[in-house]
């Protein structure tokens, strides 16, 4: 590989010239000449946490004439899709706290190879720690179809992502110890958890400002009071069985090819978690309500079948469900963290971001799974006086709180 070019400002710094550097640094060959590209942007109202461009490539000769396909090159690209960071503040803001875009990088570089579930290739990617900016060119799978996440997925395609992931999971269940995930983010880690309580709280009082029609009373009970258990219930799931998960597992991120082919892009959230956890995220956000009571079980049996297959001995049934119930409850987290403190400004991912909330909202009802949230304790443990520092401090940002 040869030195790659700068990190693009934006999309109008993507360049012939900076295309044709890429894809040479990214390759091990030589790349044909491009002789045009045009830069499309692409993504805009999908809830994503960065810019995304297509970019159309034309190769050939200063004449004109093509060069046909280069030794190495069988296929030549008419496509690529480019990744950069978000040229909204809030949310690059939010992507450095949480290593978003490092994470997403490392996973391309270490992990993408390996995991059996299909991702795009990664044709060139550099990333500079000291400014967090990032850039990847990324395979372009627009032949294969996608659905609209508003719309929600059809009861085929919910139990396709869920045997989809249950690949995923049963190849890491409880082995996240080898050395391919030694730079995972372990998003349940004890250091992890005050800081994921107090960002839920800052954004709770948001989150129930602009969205407070989708809450019942009974969910809005749970909503504040689940703000200062957040870390307890993490430390719950923290105690169950682990695997490696994508984090961001939805309709918007999905692509279905023929018979069982499928791929999922976007991995900046992908950690270490509760073997659950995708499997809550997608049926509770990506699915309409009803089709979910539809396939939810029959999903869920799916899922159990293939990770026990793949090392999940010990699994029951009953395990596994219960499992689904203690991670649908902690979805609640994500609605919260994405109404309150992402940038909504188009109309579609307000639209997007409502619907998901009511979608965890109706599952939690349905399941019940408020039922599973560790009681408030009443001891002088850390944990507790942290809870209850947390509850104190919400109470007061509610009685003084301005929109």
């Amino acid at each position: 590989m040869t030195a790659g070019p700068a990190i693009p400002g934006g999309g109008n710094a993507i360049t012939v010239d900076w295309i044709q550097q890429a894809l040479l640094a990214g390759s091990a060959v030589d790349v044909p000449r491009i002789r045009s590209v045009e830069v499309e942007s692409i993504g805009t109202g999908l809830g994503l946490l960065a810019d995304l461009f297509r970019c159309h490539l034309t190769y050939g000769d200063a004449d004109g004439e093509s060069q046909g396909d280069a030794a190495g090159w069988p296929r030549l690209p008419e496509s690529v899709v480019v990744k950069l960071p978000s040229s909204e503040l809030k949310s690059r803001r939010l992507c450095k706290r949480f290593y978003l875009y490092k994470r997403e990088c490392d996973y391309y570089r270490s992990l993408a190879p390996n995991v059996p579930l299909r991702t795009p290739t990664l044709l060139y990617g550099d990333y500079e720690p000291r400014t967090d900016r990032f850039v990847l060119v990324l395979e372009d799978l627009r032949a294969m179809a996608t659905a609209d996440q508003i719309v929600g997925a059809s009861a085929e395609q919910a139990k396709r992502a869920i045997r989809g992931i249950a690949r995923l999971h049963g190849h890491y269940w409880n082995k996240v110890d080898q050395p391919e995930l030694s730079g995972a983010r372990r998003e349940l880690s004890p250091k992890y958890r005050p800081l994921v309580q107090i960002v839920y709280l800052s954004n709770l009082l948001p989150t129930l400002r602009h969205f407070g029609e989708v809450f019942s009373a009974e969910m809005r009970r749970f909503a504040e009071a689940y703000g200062p258990r957040v870390a307890e219930h993490m430390g719950v799931l923290a105690a169950g069985p682990l695997t490696f998960c994508h984090g961001d597992y939805r309709l918007d991120n999905m692509f279905f090819g023929e018979g069982e082919e499928f791929a999922v892009i976007d991995w900046q959230v992908s950690a270490i978690q509760s073997c659950l956890y995708d499997v809550a995220y997608f049926l509770a956000t990506s699915v309409a309500s009803d089709i979910r009571r539809e396939v939810e079980r029959d999903a869920l049996g799916e899922y159990h079948d293939i990770v026990r297959t793949l090392g999940a001995k010990d699994l029951t049934f009953e395990g596994c469900w219960e499992l689904y119930r203690q991670n649908i409850a902690g979805r609640l987290i994500t609605a919260v963290i994405t109404c309150g403190g992402l940038d909504l400004n188009d109309e579609r991912s307000y639209e997007l971001a409502e619907i998901s909330l009511r979608r965890t909202l109706t599952a939690i009802e349905d399941l019940e799974a408020f039922e599973l949230i560790p009681a408030r304790r009443r001891d002088l443990s850390s944990a507790t006086v942290f809870s209850t520092l947390s509850r104190v401090g919400y109470n007061l940002s509610r009685a003084f709180y301005r929109p």
